[in-house]
Formats: C-alpha cells, structure tokens, sequence
C-alpha cells in the first residue's frame, strides 16, 4: 500500500467518526428534549390533579348538609418541588416554577394551607381551617 492509499484511509476514518458523533449530538440532543417535555407534563398533571382536588373537597362541603366536617391533606411539596397554593375569590390557583393552573370553586371562608386542612359546613356555610 502506497502513503496516498493509507492517507485516505485515515481521512475516511476520521469523516466516518465525525459523521457517527454528530448523529450522537442529535440523538442527545432530541432525548434530552424529550425527557424536559415529559418533565413539563408531568408538572402539569401533579398541579391540576392537586387542584381538582382541593376543589372535590370544597364541592362535597358546599353539597352536603350542615354539619359536614372533612380533614384534608395538601403535601408540603410537589415532586419535591416547592409550589404556592392559594383561594382568591372564587378560584384556587396552584403554581408550580412558570406553571399556573385555576379552577371555579364556590364561595368558601378561610383560607388553604400545606399540611392538614380541616373544612366544615356550618349552616350552609363552608368554613375552610
């Protein structure tokens, strides 16, 4: 084998090497992306799952009669992410880093908080901690 035939053969080699990292940088790349949007959806589902929640809670406590008294749980964090939780007006509000999700609810007093949650129907009127 002649020096040109040799020199080809490592250029070959070395464009063969580029090629198959590039086509890795992508393949990264593209996975990378996806597991951000999986990431992104599963936020998306623990906020609105946390939210309906609250609101079943609420729901059944204006629907049934006086007397109604429920202790809920509301976790400290979600997926070990810090979030707000919060009932202005008639709407609950969860966030969750750029992720806001509302719901209607019904006109409640008090307010919601992290940990255990006591609501009660007294009169006809909900009472929340």
């Amino acid at each position: 084998m002649g020096k040109h035939v040799k020199a080809q053969i490592a250029i070959e080699f070395i464009f063969l090497v580029c090629v198959a990292f590039v086509m890795l940088i992508v393949l990264l790349t593209s996975i990378r992306d996806q597991a951000i949007d999986l990431n992104q959806r599963k936020d998306f589902v623990l906020v609105k799952d946390l939210a309906y929640k609250v609101q079943h809670e609420i729901n059944m406590a204006t629907q049934l009669k006086s007397g109604y008294n429920r202790i809920f749980f509301i976790p400290e964090k979600l997926d070990n992410k810090n979030y707000t939780i919060k009932i202005e007006k008639n709407e609950i509000t969860v966030s969750l880093e750029k992720l806001e999700f509302f719901l209607d609810i019904p006109e409640i007093n008090g307010n919601i908080n992290k940990g255990n949650n006591t609501i009660k129907n007294i009169g006809g009127v909900v009472y929340l901690n």
